[in-house]
């Protein structure tokens, strides 16, 4: 069956390569969305294993997305997530890794590193073929 994955992403683009490369390494993505209501009503429905959370979003920016992440946390202790990100202030990636993220990923996202970050949490995720940047 594999890694239960929510992708939580507004672009279209990126969210349908994320849901491309995510299943190629053995993961089974059960939903992807584009906005923080949809992904809390997403994440309730489908108990997933994994997010991936996208921090800057219509809805939400960097710091909002933090009441997210701490809403999902609080539901489900067991649920890992994966903060992916354009934005590249340093403030963003250690609140996050302090509140507990898997890892934190700057666009565009390395597929390989990826691949092998999931790995050490994940055994079932299998090693994709080397790949490009998202």
């Amino acid at each position: 069956m594999g890694v239960r994955v929510l992708i939580v992403e507004d672009d279209a683009v990126t969210r349908k390569v994320l849901h491309q490369r995510l299943a190629r390494i053995g993961c089974q993505v059960v939903a992807a969305v584009d906005n923080a209501s949809a992904a809390l009503q997403s994440f309730r429905e489908s108990k997933p294993d994994l997010v991936t959370l996208d921090i800057e979003m219509p809805e939400v920016d960097g710091i909002d997305s933090v009441a997210l992440f701490r809403q999902i946390r609080r539901e489900d202790v067991n649920c890992e997530i994966l903060v992916i990100s354009g934005t590249a202030f340093p403030t963003h990636r250690e609140m996050f890794v302090r509140e507990g993220a898997l890892a934190f990923f700057h666009k565009p996202v390395n597929f390989d590193r990826l691949a092998v970050e999931l790995k050490m949490f994940f055994p079932d995720i299998t090693h994709d073929k080397p790949s490009h940047a998202m």
